[in-house]
């Protein structure tokens, strides 16, 4: 390329920078709602995608709703705790995926334990009673809800039982086996809510009504819907 010809498209991409950007104007940021949104996203198709996790894709379908934790970091000695945010999103009362919801998830954990936990989660809501409960102030697994782990391994043939109101699946980097729900109290954050949809609102408006929609959100809600139909 000429040195004429070099100047002359440098010189045009100047003058359409200067268009799209004015000056001294920076990239919008994304809020920390929306990145845990899309981060919810990455994790459910890793979950999904696991070979170890067969029975993930095989009982997706029967969920009324997915609560999924991205990021839970676990950093303990003797005794420990963990926690992250979260994010629900659920069949409505029109039968399409609604959602985001926002959560707050804590749990506790005893014993002689070393080093730091990364996980990440997806919990499948399996029946009314469970739906019921996160749209309460807070639930406790295994006393408000009763939660189990879902089967790990290739080959595996146990199913979900009946009775379990929340089925979750974890995915873990560090020196533990993988988060465990049995001890977590789960509390919705409604001023994570409020930021997101710009307006007070109930997690029975996003997540059952399905009357509020951020349209940021929709990219989380296709790969619910696709995985669950393909499944």
């Amino acid at each position: 390329m000429s040195p004429n010809r070099f100047k002359v498209l440098l010189g045009a991409a100047v003058v359409l920078a200067a268009t799209i950007l004015p000056a001294g104007a920076r990239p919008r940021e994304v809020s920390d709602q929306q990145r845990l949104v899309n981060e919810a996203r990455a994790a459910f198709r890793h979950l999904r995608d696991d070979p170890n996790l067969p029975s993930f894709r095989r009982h997706e379908k029967e969920a009324l709703g997915f609560l999924i934790v991205p990021k839970t970091v676990r950093a303990s000695f003797f005794i420990g705790g963990a926690g992250g945010r979260a994010i629900l999103v659920a069949k409505n009362d029109a039968g399409t995926w609604s959602g985001p919801s926002f959560y707050r998830v804590g749990m506790a954990s005893a014993g002689i334990q070393a080093g730091v936990d990364v996980s990440e989660i997806v919990v499948f809501v399996m029946t009314r009673r469970g739906m019921d409960a996160l749209l309460a102030p807070s639930v406790r697994m295994g006393i408000d809800a009763s939660v189990a782990a879902g089967p790990v391994g290739v080959g595996t043939g146990r199913s979900p039982r009946s009775t379990d109101d929340f089925v979750y699946y974890s995915r873990s980097k560090g020196l533990y086996a993988g988060a465990s729900l049995t001890t977590a109290t789960i509390r919705p954050e409604n001023d994570w809510n409020t930021a997101y949809y710009r307006r007070p609102v109930s997690t029975t408006d996003i997540v059952v009504r399905g009357s509020l929609r951020n349209p940021n959100a929709r990219p989380l809600l296709e790969t619910v819907e696709v995985s669950v139909r393909r499944s």
